[in-house]
């Protein structure tokens, strides 16, 4: 697969806007990396890791990882532009009080709908046979879960590691609120967290609804990536 040019068999309208999206994160990370002051440089670097992480193993496991869907990869570019570029480059985690909390919401949001996604997925391939209400139920559930091993890892390096990396590897500490005490900052992290994995998830019931009798694109796209679909 061609990192300027995606799988042909996706609608015109989302080949065109990974194309864009790919590109835009591209030449923001080199252009952070070349342009930026500082310690400001390591988010380019960042921002460059995060997208190896979506085509690298495509590289690496051609075999085995033949079609990331198209879906998922616009939905993780633009979580690439908004922490790594607005939120630590342009320092709207400093500038912005509520920012951190924006993107606790959405990023629970998008695993909440990509869970939701993979749940009714499996429904129709006769893989999983349960309601969609306790399909949702278990996508908050493990969302929430996720938020809370983040957070246990936030701290982690904040106070196990980043104390031996911070001249080499300048990032600033991950936690931390300036009108909130950590207490409070931690639980407002997962109340958010929560709330935006109850949005992306009933989101999820509502297209796997509308999906039920019909084909739909981003359905196959999950199967291939699962493995359950052989086409």
């Amino acid at each position: 697969m061609s990192f300027i040019n995606p799988p042909v068999n996706i609608s015109e309208w989302k080949r065109k806007l990974l194309i864009i999206l790919r590109v835009t994160v591209l030449l923001l990370g080199l252009g952070i990396l070349i342009f930026a002051s500082g310690s400001t440089k390591v988010f380019g670097v960042l921002v460059l890791l995060a997208l190896g992480l979506v085509y690298l193993p495509q590289i690496y496991l051609r075999n085995r990882l033949r079609f990331v869907p198209v879906e998922m990869e616009i939905l993780f570019l633009a979580v690439i532009i908004l922490n790594f570029v607005l939120g630590d480059t342009l320092g709207l985690y400093e500038n912005i009080v509520y920012y951190d909390k924006f993107m606790h919401f959405i990023v629970s949001l998008i695993v909440g709908l990509v869970g939701m996604m993979f749940m009714f997925t499996a429904y129709l391939y006769g893989r999983l046979k349960t309601s969609f209400i306790v399909m949702a139920f278990i996508v908050v559930m493990v969302t929430l879960g996720i938020g809370a091993v983040l957070e246990l890892v936030q701290f982690t390096y904040d106070t196990f590691l980043y104390p031996h990396i911070y001249h080499v590897f300048p990032t600033g500490l991950t936690q931390g609120s300036p009108n909130m005490d950590p207490l409070t900052d931690t639980m407002a992290d997962m109340f958010f967290n929560g709330i935006g994995a109850i949005v992306g998830s009933s989101i999820g019931v509502w297209l796997s609804n509308k999906s039920k009798d019909k084909y739909v694109e981003w359905v196959e796209n999950v199967a291939k990536f699962t493995g359950m679909s052989k086409n």
